[in-house]
C-alpha cells in the first residue's frame, strides 16, 4: 500500500487527539477564569476549540479571580487551582519519548526482532514511561496531571507523522489504513491511561509534598463505608456496582476465549494445510532443489523440508467442471510439513506413487462391447480432456496404470466423483502449435480425498505425485519452490534470514506465512482489538455507577471529611478514603466476573455448543482461554474502577472544613 495513506491515516488520528486536548484545555481555562459551566462546554466542542483554547488561556490568565490570584493560583500555577504546567508538560514527553526510544532500541538492536513483534516492545515502553512520566508530573504540578497527560498524548500522536517510515516498518508486509489507524489509536489511548494512572499514583503518594505510602486509617474508614448503614441505599449501589463489574469482566473473558478459539481452530487448519515458509526462486529453472533442501535442513528451527509444484488447471467429470491448484508433492518428505496424510478420509496418499493399487469400481472395470485399442484409448481421453467435455473411458489394456490424484471433499461433491473414478486435469500451460498454444491434458484417477476444515482448500486443491506433475508440466526436473515447517512459527522472519543466508540469496527468495495471510490476520486482530474495545464500554459504564456512588458518599459525608481534616488528616490522607472504595468494588467485581468468565468458557468446553458443520466447517464452538489476555482484562476492569474514583475523591480532598461544618 502507499505510504502516504498510512501518513494521511496517522494524520487523521494526531488531528482527533489535538482537537480533544485542545478542548480539554479550553474548558479547563474557563473555569480557571471563573466562567460559566455552559460556556467551558461550548468552548471544549471542536472544532470551536481550535480558537476557543488560545483565547479562553489569555483570559485565564489575564482575567484571574483576585481570590485565585491571591492563593497564588493561575492557569500555568502547580497546585490543585492551576490548569497547565509547561515543565510538567515536557518533563512528561521527554520521559515518554526516551521509553520509546529505549524500548525501540533494545528491541531491534538488542533482541534482533522486526516487524510485528516489535510492537510488544513498544506497548511495554509506553506503558512503563507513561506511569513513570505521569508519576513526574504529578510531583512538578502537585496535582494529578491530567490536562498534562493529554498535552504528553498530544505531542506523542504527531510521531508517526513525522518518523512515518518507522512505524510502518511495524508492519512487515503492510496493512490496511483503517488496521493501521486503530492500531495507532489504541496505542495512544494505552499512553494517556498510563500517564493518568501515574499522574494519580504519584499525588496519592506525595501530594502533601513527602513520601508517603502509608494506607492503614484510610483503607479501614474507606472499607466501612462501603455497605453504609442498615437499608442504606448506597450499600445497594455498590452491590450493584460490583455486579455491574463483574458482568462486564465475564463477558470479556468469553468473548475474547472464543474469538482465540477461532483463531486458533483457523491457524490450526491453515498450518495444517500449508507450509509455515516457502523459498522460491527467480525463474522458471529451480532444478537444484535437492542441494536447497539439504543447506536448508540444517538451519536450527527448521522442522522440515519438501519440494512442491504449483499450477493453475481445470479439472473436469462427466458432470462437470472445476477450477483448480494443481500441487505436486514428493509423499516421502510431505509429512514433514503439512498434515495431508492425517487429513486423508478416504483411500490412500500412497497410491500417488502406486497407482496401480487404487481401488477402480467394478462398473468401471468391466465394459461391453469391444474394448479400443491402447493407443485409441488415450488419444480419445486426451482429446476429449483438451475439449473440456464428456468423461474418460477405462483405459482397459493400457500397459501404464492411469496416474492417481488427491482431491478434496468439496471438489469431490462438486464434480460428484469417488476414489476410483476418472478426471480429466487440462492445463493451459502447453506447447504452441500452429493456432497457438495447444493446453495439455491428463486423465488421472481419483486416488484419495481429503478434508482440511478449510472449504477454500478442499474445493480449490489437488495433489498428485511431484514427478508425475514434472512431466505433466514439462518442467524437465524443476519445481516450483520448496515448503518448510518451522518448530516456532513466530521466528519465522529469523528462520528466512538464517536459510537465505545458507543458500545463498538471489536469485532466491522466501515467502512466509504471515504474508501469504496477511489479511485474513490482520482481519482476525483488527477484530479482537476492536470487541475488547467495545466490551470495555460495559466496565466503563460501571465505572460511571463506582464514580456516582463515591460522589454520593462524599456529599454524604461531608462532616466526617471535615472533622478528619480538622482532627490533621492530609488531603491524601481524604483522597485514599474515597480510593479504596474504588479499588475494593473493583477488585471484588473483576474477581467474581473473572471466575465466572473462565468457568463458563470451562463448561463449554466440556460439553459444547454445537454448530451445523456444513455452515461453519466446525463442529463444536471453539474456546481457548489465554491466561495473559485473562490477566490484561482483570487489569483493564481494574483500571478502570480504579480511575473512575479520582475525579470524586479529589473533591473530598479538596473540601474546606469550614464549608463541610457550616450547618452543623
Amino acid at each position: 500500500m502507499d505510504a502516504s495513506v498510512h501518513v494521511a491515516a496517522a494524520a487523521g488520528v494526531a488531528v482527533a487527539t489535538w482537537l480533544m486536548t485542545l478542548g480539554f484545555t479550553a474548558a479547563r481555562a474557563c473555569l480557571v477564569a471563573a466562567l460559566p459551566l455552559g460556556i467551558a462546554m461550548v468552548a471544549a466542542f471542536p472544532p470551536i476549540s481550535l480558537l476557543a483554547a488560545p483565547i479562553a488561556v489569555i483570559y485565564a490568565v489575564l482575567k484571574l479571580p483576585p481570590a485565585v490570584r491571591a492563593r497564588n493560583g493561575g492557569f500555568f500555577k502547580p497546585g490543585a487551582e492551576g490548569g497547565l504546567h509547561p515543565l510538567a508538560v515536557a518533563a512528561g514527553t521527554a520521559i515518554v519519548g526516551v521509553g520509546c526510544v529505549g524500548a525501540w532500541t533494545y528491541a531491534t538492536k538488542v533482541d534482533g526482532l522486526s516487524g510485528e513483534p516489535v510492537q510488544m516492545a513498544l506497548a511495554i515502553g509506553l506503558i512503563v514511561s507513561g506511569v513513570v512520566g505521569g508519576f513526574v508530573m504529578a510531583l512538578i504540578a502537585r496535582r494529578v496531571a491530567f490536562l498534562e497527560a493529554l498535552w504528553v498524548t498530544a505531542f506523542v500522536s504527531a510521531g508517526p507523522v513525522i518518523f512515518s517510515s518507522s512505524v510502518t516498518s511495524l508492519f512487515t508486509y503492510g496493512t490496511a489504513a483503517a488496521y493501521f489507524a486503530v492500531i495507532l489509536l489504541s496505542a495512544l489511548l494505552l499512553l494517556g491511561l498510563s500517564l493518568i494512572l501515574g499522574g494519580s499514583f504519584g499525588f496519592l503518594f506525595c501530594g502533601d509534598g513527602e513520601l508517603d505510602t502509608g494506607w492503614g486509617y484510610e483503607g479501614f474508614i474507606g472499607r466501612r463505608f462501603l455497605m453504609g448503614k442498615g437499608g442504606d441505599v448506597v450499600g445497594t449501589i455498590t452491590v450493584i456496582s460490583i455486579l455491574a463489574v463483574a458482568v462486564g469482566t465475564m463477558a470479556m473473558v468469553v468473548v475474547m476465549s472464543v474469538m482465540n478459539g477461532f483463531s486458533s481452530d483457523l491457524r490450526s487448519k491453515i498450518f495444517g494445510a500449508n507450509a509455515h515458509l516457502l523459498v522460491l526462486k527467480y525463474g522458471s529453472d529451480f532444478v537444484e532443489y535437492d542441494d536447497v533442501v539439504k543447506k536448508s535442513s540444517t538451519v536450527k528451527g527448521v522442522g522440515g523440508a519438501s519440494p512442491f509444484v504449483l499450477s493453475e488447471v481445470m479439472v473436469s467429470s462427466e458432470v462437470n467442471v472445476s477450477g483448480a491448484l494443481l500441487k505436486g508433492i514428493d509423499i516421502e518428505t510431505i509429512d514433514s510439513v503439512t498434515d495431508l496424510r492425517k487429513n486423508i478420509t478416504k483411500g490412500s496418499l500412497r497410491h500417488l506413487v502406486t497407482p496401480a493399487e487404487i481401488p477402480v469400481p467394478a462398473s468401471l472395470g468391466t465394459q461391453t462391447g469391444e474394448p479400443k485399442k491402447p493407443d485409441e484409448a488415450m488419444d480419445d481421453a486426451i482429446a476429449k480432456a483438451a475439449g473440456g467435455v464428456g468423461g474418460v473411458p477405462d483405459p482397459k489394456g493400457v500397459d501404464k496404470a492411469m496416474p492417481g490424484v488427491v482431491i478434496g471433499v468439496e471438489m469431490a461433491k462438486n464434480l460428484k466423483v469417488f476414489v476410483g473414478d476418472v478426471l480429466n486435469v487440462v492445463s493451459p500451460l502447453g506447447d504452441l502449435g500452429p493456432t497457438g498454444p495447444i493446453p495439455k491434458a491428463r486423465a488421472f484417477r481419483v486416488a484419495a480425498t481429503f478434508y482440511s476444515g478449510m472449504y477454500e482448500y478442499d474445493s480449490k486443491f489437488i495433489y498428485i505425485d511431484l514427478k508425475e506433475s514434472q512431466d505433466f508440466l514439462t518442467l524437465k526436473g524443476s519445481v516450483t519452490g520448496v515448503e518448510y515447517r518451522l518448530d516456532d512459527i513466530d521466528d519465522v522472519q529469523n528462520v528466512a534470514k538464517d536459510i537465505m543466508g545458507v543458500i545463498g540469496g538471489y536469485p532466491y527468495r522466501t515467502k512466509d506465512w504471515m504474508e501469504m495471510n496477511r489479511n485474513l490476520f490482520s482481519a482476525l486482530k483488527l477484530e479482537k482489538i476492536a470487541m475488547f474495545i467495545i466490551l470495555n464500554f460495559i466496565v466503563i459504564v460501571a465505572s460511571f455507577l463506582i464514580a456516582a456512588v463515591v460522589i454520593v458518599f462524599v456529599i454524604e459525608k461531608s462532616k466526617e471529611i471535615s472533622i478528619l481534616k480538622t482532627m490533621g488528616a492530609s488531603d491524601t490522607s481524604i483522597m485514599k478514603i474515597f480510593v479504596t472504595y474504588g479499588i475494593t468494588v473493583g477488585g471484588v467485581g473483576t474477581l467474581v466476573g473473572i471466575g465466572f468468565g473462565v468457568g463458563i468458557c470451562k463448561v463449554i468446553e466440556t460439553f459444547g455448543i454445537g454448530m451445523d458443520p456444513d455452515v461453519y466447517y466446525i463442529s463444536n464452538l471453539p474456546v481457548k482461554v489465554e491466561g495473559f489476555e485473562v490477566f490484561l482484562v482483570g487489569v483493564a476492569a481494574l483500571g478502570l474502577s480504579y480511575l473512575a474514583t479520582i475525579y470524586p475523591a479529589l473533591l473530598a480532598a479538596r473540601l474546606k472544613p469550614v464549608e463541610g461544618l457550616r450547618y452543623e
